[in-house]
């Protein structure tokens, strides 16, 4: 590979020409020179580079093809902390608290000496400690406002301490200018502008930028490029730079999880061609296209134009489709990128507004949401409830499925042992249907698929067990049903084996506990 300006070799300086064939970021006078520099160059070597559209922004193109599987970015995240609605949580660990201990000097819940004195707590402490009057923490189940300014202010605290991160954190897309006139400025005005800068009396750092509070920006960046990462079973928040550069899909061809250092990775979930785009989620991929639009325009401030967006049918999956009450036909929106198009059926003239599909779909999310999560007594009856309204495949009937799927087997009173020959078999059917939408939505070595997989091996052979024992199937049927569990069983591993809680160990354990559980 040749560049014909010239750049200094990144190992000795020199004028050089060639450069690494994969990230393209650096160059190198000669081979020898390449070799030497492999080392320093390999943790920030990337199969990507990034590029500016007008309309998109920056985005990633992949400088050469990419494998199924492979990791594409491996990086620290600049700054992390709690998110910004959160119960009172350890502001050195992030456990959620119970003990209600408190940080000698701030007077934040802190689960150990250790924590208190934990190297990331100690300059926001000092800012903290500086209230002009005591916070009280007493309800430790209720979200606390009190913790909507720490992510904040530890941004900002960069500045000071690294002004090469705070560069670079400042460096990511704001969309102060979508913020502003929305009710999320006014809650991050009373309760992180002004809990900094009057309750806490905090000025030093902060400056006008444009006329807008370098806090307000700082919040616009948190809300348009975090990462939700678990820290001890809890739920915060992390900024990673080159991570948001990926661009967002409804069908994504990368997945990302989290090592115990809160380093973000991503790998290929399917092969991606040279010059073509990686793709994340910014979104949940078993919802409708109305939720997830919604959801991109209220965080991320932009309506998703992507091919699945943009399909009636959602790419054949219909997880938005209904069913008519004249006729059963399917009814589906005659424009999904219209959030206020009318939705029609397909074999008579029934017709639906937009707000009439909002107000049905609130109402059943709702009471999806109420219903017990580890009785699925209540999701069966819901799926039976609206079998005749909802399309199979609706989002609703799918997120019901799949909490079913893995309840199925997995919770207390409905261990495989205590499940009934039907609750089986619509594990191993659901299981396989929702394959096919991953298929669809989620393609290549998803953690979707990966997931699925798992729980089908398992249904399929308690489905052989229960069927041998009943005198229903062969010995040899039996045999076969095995042969296709263990099949998918080494898929499912495969894809797995990166996810933290499979990671040391976890998925030895839990093949363990699966094999006792199904006495095989």
């Amino acid at each position: 590979m040749i560049n014909e300006v010239g750049n200094p070799c990144a190992n000795c300086g020199k004028p050089a020409k060639q450069f690494c064939s994969s990230c393209k970021s650096v160059f190198y006078c000669s081979k020898d020179c390449q070799k030497k520099g492999w080392k320093s160059h390999k943790p920030h070597c990337r199969p990507f580079i990034v590029q500016t559209h007008p309309v998109y922004g920056r985005y990633a193109i992949a400088t050469r093809d990419i494998k199924p599987g492979e990791v594409v970015l491996r990086e620290p995240p600049i700054v992390y902390g709690p998110k910004q609605c959160t119960v009172p949580i350890c502001l050195g660990c992030h456990k959620r608290i119970s003990d209600p201990r408190l940080c000698k000097r701030c007077k934040y819940p802190v689960c150990s000496p250790e924590c208190e004195n934990i190297k990331h707590h100690q300059d926001e402490c000092v800012v903290l400690a500086k209230a002009s009057s005591p916070l009280t923490f007493s309800d430790f189940d209720k979200v606390n406002p009190s913790y909507e300014c720490i992510t904040p202010l530890r941004c900002l605290l960069l500045k000071k301490s690294d002004p090469k991160k705070w560069e670079t954190f400042l460096d990511l897309q704001s969309h102060i200018e979508d913020i502003q006139d929305t009710e999320l400025f006014k809650v991050n005005q009373r309760n992180i502008v002004d809990f900094i800068r009057i309750f806490l009396e905090y000025e030093d750092g902060i400056e006008k930028s444009d006329d807008v509070d370098i806090l307000h920006r700082i919040c616009g960046i948190l809300s348009t490029n975090c990462f939700e990462l678990l820290d001890n079973s809890q739920r915060i928040r992390g900024i990673y730079y080159s991570a948001a550069m990926l661009a967002h899909n409804c069908s994504p061809n990368t997945k990302h999880s989290f090592d115990s250092n809160k380093n973000i990775i991503f790998r290929a979930t399917q092969g991606i061609q040279k010059g073509k785009p990686l793709f994340a989620t910014y979104s949940h991929t078993l919802w409708d296209t109305h939720s997830r639009r919604k959801l991109l325009k209220t965080f991320k401030f932009f309506y998703c134009t992507c091919k699945r967006c943009s399909d009636p049918t959602e790419l054949g999956t219909n997880l938005s489709t209904l069913i008519c009450s004249k006729c059963s036909g399917e009814i589906k929106s005659t424009d999904p990128l219209d959030q206020n198009a009318l939705w029609k059926c397909s074999k008579c003239d029934h017709q639906l507004l937009a707000k009439q599909i909002k107000w049905g779909n609130d109402m059943l999310n709702e009471e999806l949401r109420s219903l017990g999560k580890l009785d699925p007594r209540t999701m069966e009856s819901f799926i039976k409830r609206y079998r005749k309204a909802l399309h199979k495949n609706h989002r609703f009937n799918v997120e019901a499925k799949y909490a079913l799927v893995k309840l199925y087997g997995n919770s207390p009173n409905y261990y495989y042992k205590d499940l009934e020959r039907e609750q089986i078999e619509n594990k191993v059917k659901w299981c396989r249907e929702l394959l096919c939408l991953a298929e669809k939505i989620d393609p290549g070595k998803s953690l979707l698929r990966g997931t699925l997989l798992f729980e089908l091996q398992a249904g399929i052979v308690a489905q052989a067990k229960i069927l041998l024992s009943n005198d229903l199937i062969t010995q040899e049927k039996a045999a076969d049903y095995m042969n296709e569990a263990v099949g998918y069983l080494q898929e499912a591993s495969e894809i797995l084996k990166h996810e933290p809680e499979m990671e040391a160990g976890g998925l030895d354990e839990k093949l363990k506990w699966l094999s006792k559980e199904l006495e095989i």
